[in-house]
């Protein structure tokens, strides 16, 4: 998400921390900045679409599509409202909406490092409704972007193995960590082994990490997956267990990380918590934490 932002929204960025220095770092303040602004010096596309942003941040979808739609009428090709109204299009699962305007950042740019987050998003789109070949094109045109973000990464192994299989998966995510050797790739492609049955390299990538890291959460509750899958139950309740104990010390009720709520989520599942399990999962679905990493009871 960062790199997107750095591109194509850094001049908003500015104006609403600016704002929100003078105005105590409130969202509803800025919102109230900018209005006055927009009252005295008239609209334009960058005040609203700085606007839809802060309303955005509130929970207030609804009222961020309305100022991304005006500002795109003032400047139709304006790459920060085009992606913003996108997003949060998706966000209230107004597919078509979403789609239509996702393509119309596309053909706004000729150069695909411009395109892709517009084609990543169209993978989400795609994804979302189930029509994964589509979702597997999409995400293979934003990862001909110079630099491509991970979650496109996950994103397509994801398209590949509901299209192919978990070995198609692995295979995929095997390729990602070759070209990004980050972390939560590495533990997607241990996820993937683990799914397709490679217990015995999974294993041995687990071990090695827990002997090797400080927290443990997420390794734990990969070789819980692995105990599950060769019907050791004791020993898997035992991680998981370990796994939620360490996650709820960790976690932060007030700014919770995504994650980490995903990492509850599946702990619980494994634990057998299912009801429990489904409304932490559901809950990092809604903070944008990927569907790849949300794979041990969906």
């Amino acid at each position: 998400m960062m790199a997107k932002r750095r591109m194509f929204i850094g001049a908003i960025t500015l104006l609403t921390l600016w704002l929100r220095a003078v105005a105590h770092d409130s969202p509803s303040h800025v919102i109230h900045s900018l209005t006055h602004r927009m009252e005295t010096e008239g609209a334009s596309a960058r005040l609203l679409t700085a606007r839809a942003y802060e309303h955005r941040s509130l929970g207030d979808l609804n009222a961020a599509i309305v100022d991304f739609t005006e500002a795109l009428k003032l400047k139709p090709h304006y790459s920060a409202a085009l992606l913003g109204n996108a997003e949060t299009l998706l966000s209230e699962g107004r597919w078509s909406e979403a789609e239509a305007v996702a393509r119309q950042g596309v053909d706004t740019h000729s150069d695909v490092a411009r395109q892709a987050p517009y084609q990543a998003l169209l993978g989400k789109i795609h994804a979302g409704q189930h029509r994964w070949p589509e979702a597997r094109e999409a995400w293979h045109a934003a990862l001909r972007s110079p630099t491509p973000e991970v979650d496109w990464f996950l994103g397509e192994a994801e398209s590949a193995g509901r299209l192919s299989g978990p070995a198609a998966q692995v295979r995929a995510l095997a390729e990602a960590v070759k070209r990004n050797p980050s972390i939560v790739l590495r533990r997607a492609w241990i996820r993937a082994l683990i799914d397709a049955g490679e217990l015995e390299p999974a294993s041995r990538e687990i071990e090695n990490s827990l002997t090797e890291t400080r927290w443990r959460s997420t390794w734990l509750l990969m070789r819980a997956r692995i105990h599950e899958q060769r019907g050791e139950l004791a020993k898997q309740r035992a991680d998981a267990t370990e796994a939620l104990t360490e996650i709820r010390s960790r976690m932060n009720p007030d700014r919770p990380d995504p994650y980490l709520v995903a990492e509850a989520g599946n702990a619980l599942a494994l634990l057998g918590e299912q009801d429990e399990a489904r409304a932490y999962l559901q809950q990092a679905r809604g903070l944008g934490v990927p569907e790849a990493l949300l794979s041990v009871r969906n």
